[in-house]
């Protein structure tokens, strides 16, 4: 049988295609491996960048960290225990709220100039002394006695809050001793962040928890959220002694 003139004519032409196609995805694949080589490179040199990007900012971070700002507000909790002035009245005398000098304290918030002028003022202190590179940090003590304890009622208040501070910064409890005068309390719907135990070791004392009332005899202790509104009251005709624990330590 004669041999089909189109039949070879198109199956000699799709052999010359199939080459032509196998010449140009030979030259694409090249092309593709040329392209994932470089986008390969690429990452790496990005994976380098990024470990040195991570680095710059790790060392930024240890620097803000190490910056006198982060000091701000141990320097003002010193100032004011050196004073003897709890943080309510040191809030008081400043125009302040006590949670404003509670989150300065705790570096939570930093304060403006005229905030922090405004503090220092009643700390007896200014902003030059206060950032001047002359600042010591007072030295910790082993011995409270009775002398160095810190009074944190009014001279005018018939309940004595005595602090046992040591002029630690690290520190993370404070201790009270308290006496309650007969028929004295303190004030309405005292409320802080943090927790209180305590034991009476004299007398009665009657704790009002937000509408409820806790009458605690010698010997009974208490443990309590300070951020719920308490008042502790003297109902007697005797003195009422008290020792508590609480946290944090600014008060």
């Amino acid at each position: 049988m004669p041999a089909n003139p189109k039949l070879n004519s198109t199956t000699e032409g799709n052999v010359d295609n199939a080459s032509t196609d196998i010449d140009i995805n030979s030259s694409i694949d090249a092309d593709v491996a040329s392209d994932k080589a470089d986008i390969d490179t690429d990452d790496d040199i990005s994976g380098d960048d990024e470990d040195e990007l991570t680095d710059s900012e790790a060392a930024m971070s240890a620097e803000n960290d190490e910056s006198p700002e982060e000091d701000i507000g141990k320097k003002i909790n010193q100032l004011r225990l050196a004073k003897g002035y709890s943080q309510r009245k040191l809030a008081k005398l400043s125009g302040l709220t006590n949670t404003s000098i509670s989150s300065i304290e705790r570096n939570k918030v930093s304060p403006a100039v005229n905030t922090l002028k405004a503090i220092l003022a009643v700390l007896g202190s200014d902003l030059t002394t206060f950032f001047s590179d002359e600042w010591k940090e007072p030295k910790a003590r082993v011995v409270v006695t009775p002398k160095d304890l810190l009074e944190l009622s009014e001279p005018s208040s018939r309940v004595s809050l005595r602090q046992v501070y040591n002029c630690s910064t690290t520190k993370n409890l404070g201790f009270l001793i308290e006496v309650y005068q007969p028929n004295s309390s303190t004030e309405e719907k005292i409320a802080h962040e943090g927790e209180e135990i305590g034991t009476v070791i004299e007398g009665k004392i009657l704790i009002r928890i937000d509408e409820t009332t806790y009458l605690l005899n010698q010997g009974d202790s208490y443990v309590i959220d300070t951020i719920r509104p308490h008042t502790f009251i003297n109902p007697t005709d005797g003195v009422t002694r008290i020792v508590s624990a609480h946290t944090p330590t600014t008060y």
